[in-house]
């Protein structure tokens, strides 16, 4: 083993772990251990312990490797070089325990500092933890304030309440005049301003030297107008007498226009009729003829259809039947749809023999769809006859005049010559009609051009009857109130350009009060203004209470005749009336009084002192009000004079809440 590893496992043995033995420690500075009684100085012991390795060693060594073996000399360095290691370290080591003993209080031993040390740590912890907890506390709390409710204040203290009502409102004149023109032109200066007074013919307005806007546009209505009734003059198709007597202004007789057109109805109507009737033969014939070549006698088969024969099967006349009943039902809708028209046309204009003075296309119109539901509801009738004798004439085949069905060939053809005479006379019949409406709608449409066109001409003749010049003048004396245009703007029609207060008229005002307000003043009941040092000779009366249409329940409307040198249409007046100033102790702000189903109520500011400053809690307290103005209320109850009421809050509060305080109370 080397001297080093010698000297460091020996100097750990003596020294130790200074931080785990300190005692150790001390007794190597001392320099001296009792041993046997004896006291041996520390290097001694050393000497002898490193003596005594050696011997060790250099047996193990000789045992071991044979022949290893060192020279004296080298073992005299060794050992000066360890005696100075020792020296160098004990003095370092005795450096510091000087250095620790010199922190150590004048009569305490190590272990008595050592302990004092562990004391101060624990105390040092418990501070630290009380301090971090203090802070935790201090924040949370700063926490809750902000989180809680802010409220407004004020103290219950004495003072006045003056039972007064105050209201603002503008002033009318009793009686105003508002100048208006009927044109739109544009204003070139404006003569007067808002509180002048004017007289009678005074220039108001000076107006650009141009047709206006009305005019110009009714000019070119009435041209257009002119050239579409010449047109229609010129392409109308009906006779040259009619074209003349209607351009001379000749009044058209829709009488006479219904005499011609029922004439022609009236034969269409005949014609269609007899043409419908001589068709409904022709099927009567035909479809008798299909039931005789399919007769069956009694003694045949009759329970099943049969096809490709000459006998016909109970099935067959329930098919048949079936066929018939679907045919009489469509057309009883279809007379029902013509019924509705013809009676909603006799409802609003009677039968043909009324006279109508009313000419016009639509009415026309209206009328020949009423002749065509008459006509097409006589053909619908015709056929649900035939179809309703085919029916009958089907459940006996023994009413049949012969089983041979070339019986009905004679018949049917006799019916078909017929029918080309009628046919004949319905297509004339409906010709003349649609001629004699033709006629009809044309001059109605020609006279309807003529007074389009004399009804543009006289808007032009009454525009420019009423067409101003270049001024506009007062049409009545007294005070200007309003001037709604100004120099190059352009007037609008039927508007007002300016109102005039007339001389010698009352001027009025009113504001809304409350139900409970209005029942404290009297009609008659004299009014000051709240500023009644603007005024010189200010006078104001009740004239009458009104409901205001806003809340009749709630609310009344004062109105009030009022006079004053000082005073104008459009101005404002604020107002006050009522009983004089009595003083109260108790006396909050409006808004502190508070309502519910137990009745009204103040919230009491109570503070309550903590270890983290003061806590503010909202208190009930149940009061009376014994008066009240439109600022403060006088209240009894169970409340101390200059007690602190809230009187506003950020949120819904209640008896019992914290709550936190304004930056500034009032």
């Amino acid at each position: 083993m080397s001297k080093d590893k010698e000297f460091d496992k020996n100097r750990s043995d003596v020294i130790g772990n200074e931080s785990d033995n300190e005692e150790i420690t001390g007794i190597i500075s001392d320099g001296s251990k009792t041993d046997n009684g004896n006291s041996i100085s520390e290097k001694e012991k050393y000497e002898r312990d490193i003596d005594n390795e050696q011997d060790i060693t250099s047996e193990d060594e000789y045992s071991d490797n044979g022949s290893d073996e060192r020279s004296d000399e080298e073992d005299d360095e060794d050992v000066d070089d360890l005696e100075k290691a020792f020296e160098e370290e004990t003095r370092r080591m005795n450096a510091k325990k000087l250095k620790r003993d010199a922190r150590i209080p004048k009569g305490m031993t190590p272990q008595e500092y050592k302990a004092q040390k562990r004391k101060d740590a624990i105390k040092n912890i418990a501070i630290a933890f009380l301090a971090i907890l203090l802070v935790l506390t201090l924040f949370s709390n700063t926490i809750m304030n902000v989180t809680l409710p802010q409220v407004a204040t004020s103290y219950v203290a004495s003072s006045e309440i003056a039972p007064s009502i105050r209201g603002t409102g503008t002033l009318t004149a009793g009686s105003t005049y508002d100048v208006v023109i009927t044109q739109t032109r544009k204003i070139a200066t404006v003569e007067v301003k808002v509180g002048q007074t004017v007289k009678k013919d005074q220039v108001l307005f000076t107006l650009e030297d141009a047709e206006s806007e009305e005019l110009e546009a009714a000019k070119t209505a009435a041209e257009d107008a002119k050239d579409a009734y010449d047109l229609a003059l010129f392409s109308a198709d009906i006779p040259a007498d009619d074209i003349l007597a209607i351009k001379n202004g000749s009044a058209l007789s829709f009488d006479s226009f219904l005499k011609e057109l029922a004439e022609a109805n009236e034969n269409y109507s005949a014609a269609l009729q007899t043409d419908t009737d001589v068709q409904a033969q022709i099927d009567e014939y035909e479809y008798y003829k299909k039931i005789a070549s399919l007769y069956v006698t009694a003694d045949e088969d009759r329970d099943k259809a049969t096809s490709g024969t000459t006998t016909m099967s109970d099935a067959d006349i329930v098919y048949q039947q079936k066929l018939l009943e679907e045919q009489i039902t469509n057309l009883t809708e279809e007379i029902e749809k013509y019924d509705e028209i013809i009676n909603k046309f006799e409802a609003s204009y009677g039968t043909d023999a009324q006279v109508y003075e009313d000419s016009s296309e639509d009415f026309i119109t209206e009328y020949n769809s009423y002749r065509e539901a008459i006509d097409n509801k006589y053909v619908a009738e015709s056929k649900k006859g035939v179809a309703e004798r085919e029916k009958a004439k089907l459940a006996d085949f023994g009413n049949l005049e012969t089983r041979n069905a070339s019986y009905y060939d004679g018949l049917i053809e006799s019916a078909k010559e017929n029918k080309n005479q009628t046919a004949a006379a319905l297509t004339k019949a409906e010709t003349a009609r649609k001629e004699v409406l033709a006629k009809i709608t044309a001059e109605i449409a020609l006279v309807q051009k003529r007074t389009d066109y004399e009804q543009a001409k006289a808007k032009v003749d009454k525009l420019e009857e009423t067409a101003i010049g270049a001024t506009v003048n007062a049409p009545v004396a007294g005070t200007i109130t309003n001037v709604a245009y100004k120099a190059g703007e352009n007037t609008k029609a039927n508007e007002t350009m300016a109102t005039i207060q007339l001389e010698g008229q009352v001027l009025t005002m009113s504001f809304s009060v409350t139900t409970e307000q209005a029942k404290k003043v009297k009609v008659g009941q004299a009014a000051s203004a709240q500023n009644a040092w603007a005024y010189s000779d200010l006078s104001a009366v009740l004239t009458s209470i009104t409901n205001d249409s806003s809340d009749p329940n709630g609310h009344k409307v004062l109105n009030f005749e009022v006079s004053g040198t000082d005073l104008s249409a459009g101005q404002s007046l604020s107002l006050v009336l009522g009983e004089n100033a009595v003083t109260y102790d108790l006396v909050v702000p409006n808004s502190a009084i508070r309502e519910d189903n137990n009745g009204k109520f103040v919230l009491i500011l109570d503070s309550r002192s903590t270890p983290f400053g003061n806590r503010y809690i909202a208190r009930r307290a149940d009061v009376t009000v014994v008066a009240s103005d439109d600022a403060n209320t006088a209240i009894t109850g169970n409340i101390d004079p200059y007690s602190y009421v809230i009187t506003t809050s950020t949120a819904p509060i209640s008896s019992g809440d914290q709550v936190r305080l304004q930056d500034t109370n009032s």
